[in-house]
């Protein structure tokens, strides 16, 4: 009995170890800050809305261009769902490819609005002259 105290406690002495050296720091999702010697990354950003300016909360949008025809989906890395203010990010390694644009898709599982597909620019930041982390801005508008 003693022993199995003992591995469990070890076990959770390792785990909250581990979890404290994680590298996320809060919620922060931003590339640009902190350490960029790690692997490069792809944020995708954007607003929601309808054709009268309201946020819609609650739309699936999505990448394509950059994923693996069977990769699964994974929240926040290859799709997101907006928020009460119409905002999403997905946040993604980039890979060894530089795209110069992403397909990204708004979809309302409602059905009330129309699905919107967008071909979306991808800019760089420069690490000792080098493109690193890849940057969309994707905003979408509507219609019923």
């Amino acid at each position: 009995m003693k022993k199995k105290r003992y591995i469990w406690g070890l076990l959770i002495v390792l785990a909250s170890g581990l979890i404290s050296c994680s590298p996320m720091k809060g919620n922060n999702l931003d590339p640009t800050e902190g350490d960029q010697t790690g692997i490069p990354r792809l944020l995708v950003t954007g607003t929601v809305t309808n054709t009268s300016g309201q946020a819609l909360q609650g739309i699936y949008v999505s990448i394509f261009g950059v994923r693996a025809a069977d990769e699964p989906d994974v929240l926040s890395y290859n799709y997101a769902l907006t928020d009460k203010e119409g905002d999403y990010t997905i946040v993604r390694y980039r890979g060894r490819e530089f795209p110069t644009e992403v397909t990204v898709v708004a979809t309302d599982s409602t059905g009330i609005y129309e699905e919107q597909l967008l071909f979306a620019p991808v800019t760089y930041d420069t690490i000792n002259g080098q493109p690193f982390n890849g940057f969309v801005t994707a905003d979408f508008v509507l219609n019923k």
